[in-house]
């Protein structure tokens, strides 16, 4: 299928984005704040005058059939996270390295947070306890109260990109629950970038370390 090619006089041709996340839930959660009255997996939208049709694709890409099937047919890809702990980086990854390695449409990722959210929920780089580091700390040494490692606190997006190895010419963008234009902005963001190859990092994560609760980290003195 010829991909839906954006009309960029507002023409009646649909632009197709996949929305690809570790649960259904939180795809279709997103889809129902850019798509008025949206249920299930899919739906269709206006963004900057654009007709726009959102497919949610959730889990393991291993065991998705219409995978490889819906990448061909699409015309952007969005990566939509919530949490960065080890467990959910390590599914994030999985669904990263099922894309194809050469591709001719844009990617961007997209950071969901609940409305008033302050922090992000990330494991310590050294021992894997779930934490929870605030925006306004980014930048600061931080400790794990588990291990007592220090480390610089890195932004959401930051520590993201570098995990996956994700160009500069993916951006992270930040969406609010709730919404509706800040989600829109992440579509029209997306529909406006042309990414080239990009290398996933091959490494996998030791999930033994995950730790059951997520902390607050400690800022070094």
């Amino acid at each position: 299928m010829t991909p839906g090619n954006p009309n960029p006089a507002g023409g009646s041709s649909k632009t197709s984005i996949l929305i690809l996340c570790i649960h259904p839930e939180l795809g279709e959660t997103f889809l129902q704040n850019v798509c008025a009255g949206a249920v299930g997996t899919s739906g269709d939208t206006v963004v900057e005058e654009r007709p726009v049709h959102l497919d949610i694709m959730a889990g393991d890409p291993r065991m998705i059939a219409e995978w490889d099937d819906s990448m061909k047919k699409t015309d952007a890809v969005a990566l939509l996270v919530r949490f960065l702990d080890v467990i959910s980086l390590d599914k994030i990854r999985a669904i990263y390295r099922r894309l194809p390695s050469e591709r001719t449409v844009p990617m961007s990722v997209i950071l969901f947070r609940e409305d008033g959210e302050i922090d992000f929920k990330m494991s310590c780089p050294a021992c894997g306890q779930k934490l929870w580091v605030r925006d306004s700390d980014v930048g600061k040494r931080g400790r794990c109260p588990n291990c007592k490692k220090a480390f610089k606190l890195p932004s959401q997006a930051g520590h993201l990109k570098s995990q996956l190895m994700l160009p500069d010419a993916v951006p992270a963008i930040t969406v609010v629950r709730g919404k509706p234009a800040s989600c829109r902005g992440a579509l029209a963001s997306l529909m406006s970038y042309l990414t080239g190859t990009i290398v996933p990092k091959a490494e996998g994560l030791d999930q033994e370390t995950l730790k059951k609760t997520t902390v607050r980290v400690q800022l070094s003195e």
